[in-house]
């Protein structure tokens, strides 16, 4: 069973990621609330080319071509010196335990939020699966299952936070236009004692199939992972069940029902973000899973 500790402090702090083209810096936290219809997201970069930070908060209801909160602002300048305590764009971002403990708030006209994440276990890195991480998704990211405390006050709803969801932290090359397809998967019970995350992405022709599942705090990296996806017609992931073998040789079983979602345009791809009911080997579970799809492909298929 894997025990690297990879990660320091500094690393929820910005890195070194140069400024050639496509190399980013970004920190995306999931909080997904299917019980009350909501799919919620913040999603924060730097850009290696010009320096400069932007940041999307956004919420969905039921209806994923119809979001109550997109709110995107891009090219902006940090306000403070580092991520342990900054602000883009009205996005406060807090650090107070490095690896382990992060704060959010965001106020607008449609929306208010104040939330704290948690880590349900260590940091995981991409590089400790058999697969690695692709050189064209980052020079080091990791990955945490946490879980959220706090409010959201939307679309005339003050919603109490106290849940599950999940952060990432990544920095280097992102070319994501070299993916065909991929499955970001993510998911605990409600009490945090079991967790996964789960990665499968078409590219250059590979395969790549990635992530951990943690039980009690014990992290244990894929080895294997099967997904079948029931989409609708724009290609919308509506159910899908997932099995996982990782490197005890345990398999997990996981299955999610679409709740809530929101559709993210980004450079050509289209991100289908969802909140779903799912489980963990028959328990009950809290998942967010993403599904991406190159724009151009939805449209065709679409018509």
């Amino acid at each position: 069973m894997s025990t690297i500790e990879r990660f320091t402090a500094a690393d929820d702090l910005l890195h070194d990621i140069g400024t050639a083209p496509h190399v980013r810096e970004s920190y995306f936290f999931v909080l997904p609330l299917p019980s009350e219809g909501i799919a919620a997201m913040v999603y924060a970069w730097r850009t290696g080319a010009t320096g400069q930070f932007g940041r999307l908060v956004a919420i969905g209801g039921e209806d994923i071509g119809a979001p109550q909160v997109f709110d995107i602002v891009d090219g902006v300048d940090l306000v403070g010196d580092d991520l342990d305590d900054c602000e883009i764009a009205g996005l406060h971002i807090r650090h107070p335990e490095p690896l382990r403990r992060a704060s959010l708030s965001f106020s607008s006209d449609a929306v208010t939020l104040d939330v704290t994440v948690e880590g349900l276990h260590r940091p995981v890195s991409w590089h400790e699966n058999p697969d690695g991480c692709p050189a064209w998704a980052a020079t080091d990211r990791y990955e945490q299952s946490v879980r959220t405390s706090g409010t959201l006050r939307v679309d005339g709803r003050e919603i109490a936070i106290d849940g599950i969801g999940h952060r990432d932290h990544s920095w280097g090359p992102r070319e994501w236009g070299v993916i065909q397809h991929w499955k970001w998967m993510n998911a605990a019970t409600p009490d945090g004692s079991v967790s996964l995350h789960a990665w499968e992405s078409s590219a250059l022709g590979a395969r790549h199939r990635l992530g951990y599942v943690n039980r009690g705090g014990e992290i244990a990296v894929i080895t294997d992972l099967r997904v079948e996806s029931s989409l609708d017609d724009a290609l919308v992931h509506r159910s899908l069940t997932a099995t996982i073998l990782d490197e005890t040789g345990r398999e997990t079983v996981f299955t999610a029902a679409y709740r809530a979602g929101v559709a993210l345009p980004f450079s050509g791809l289209l991100l289908y973000e969802n909140a779903m009911d799912a489980t963990i080997d028959g328990a009950p579970a809290i998942a967010h899973v993403e599904h991406g799809w190159p724009q151009p492909y939805v449209e065709q298929l679409r018509r």
